[in-house]
């Protein structure tokens, strides 16, 4: 099996996985909704004679024969939906086993580890193309200033000088963004002040750059000085909230976004969504348009979270990672 069909197969499990959750909360809806109707119609079938009988002989079955028979059916029709949940919530059940067992399967250990070497070669893209996108064509365009500086030189040594000082600008300019590719390639501050004050440092930054209005919501997250595993997994994390925002900030059209983190007691919830235009997911997927969503459903593949997508008004996207 190849790191294609592998995705697939942990996507199938992901949707699913999706689909009991909902079925789950459909059917205690339904159980409660027939409790309720059992708790009514025994308040009516319970009336006292005595009470009754101070206006009508007739007994509490006929007068409230049309309420208590519409309760009914709407009852047996309740009890058939449940009884047909449950079952295709067994089915569903028995695929999802399966294809755990699949994925768990240590025959499976080299697929999971050619996905990581994909997932890291499309990260290795990603930067080669930031890098050839700004800085290498901004480092182009300022050596034919030098040049142009150089011609000036001696003719016209104030047309110099102030070509000169653009040039002085546009290598700090190329000093910030290769100083950023660093950081974006390891940033130690989630090592040194931790994932939400390294969150903070991104959504200002990317304020000041792009005048987007970022609002967060974000728990205090500590993390142990020895513990590697947790710091890499925040800094996976950080990668998932970066890539969400920036491709808001280039697609989305809107000008607001808001970023959630919450710690619950086995799983962090993470939420990101703008108010932008929306699009086709399907479509988008199909089309490879959005290499971007691609990148962050892998890295919460490989944290084995769970990613749900809505971009019909706006994009909205919830992910849950389960602690280490």
């Amino acid at each position: 099996m190849d790191v294609t069909n592998y995705e697939i197969i942990q996507a199938m499990y992901n949707e699913l996985e999706e689909e009991q959750t909902v079925d789950l909360t459909i059917l205690n809806k339904m159980k409660n909704e027939i409790v309720e109707i059992d708790a009514y119609l025994n308040s009516l079938l319970n009336k006292e004679e005595s009470d009754l009988r101070v206006f009508l002989l007739r007994k509490t079955e006929n007068i409230y024969r049309d309420v208590i028979e519409e309760n009914r059916k709407k009852r047996e029709k309740l009890i058939l939906q449940c009884d047909e949940l449950e079952k295709n919530f067994s089915k569903k059940n028995d695929k999802m086993s399966r294809l755990e067992k699949i994925l768990s399967d240590s025959s499976m250990l080299h697929v999971k580890q050619l996905s990581i070497l994909d997932a890291q070669e499309k990260e290795r893209q990603r930067i080669a193309r930031d890098l050839h996108d700004t800085s290498l064509q901004n480092l182009t365009h300022l050596v034919h200033k030098i040049e142009l500086s150089s011609l000036y030189i001696d003719e016209d040594p104030v047309r110099a000088k102030l070509e000169l000082a653009t040039v002085e600008k546009g290598i700090r300019k190329v000093i910030d963004e290769i100083r950023n590719s660093i950081f974006d390639l390891r940033p130690m501050s989630v090592d040194d002040l931790g994932l939400p004050e390294t969150i903070d440092k991104l959504i200002n930054v990317l304020n000041a750059e792009h005048h987007f209005h970022i609002v967060k919501d974000i728990d205090q997250i500590i993390i142990e000085e020895s513990d590697s595993s947790m710091k890499i997994l925040f800094i996976s994390m950080y990668r998932i909230i970066q890539e969400c925002i920036q491709n808001s900030i280039k697609h989305s059209g809107g000008n607001e976004i808001t970023v959630i983190l919450k710690e619950r007691d086995d799983e962090y919830w993470l939420n990101i969504k703008d108010n932008g235009s929306g699009f086709d997911l399907d479509e988008a997927m199909k089309k490879e348009k959005h290499f971007g969503l691609s990148v962050i459903k892998e890295r919460v593949m490989f944290l084995g979270g769970t990613i749900h997508i809505e971009a019909l008004s706006g994009t909205s996207i919830e992910i849950t990672v389960p602690k280490i």
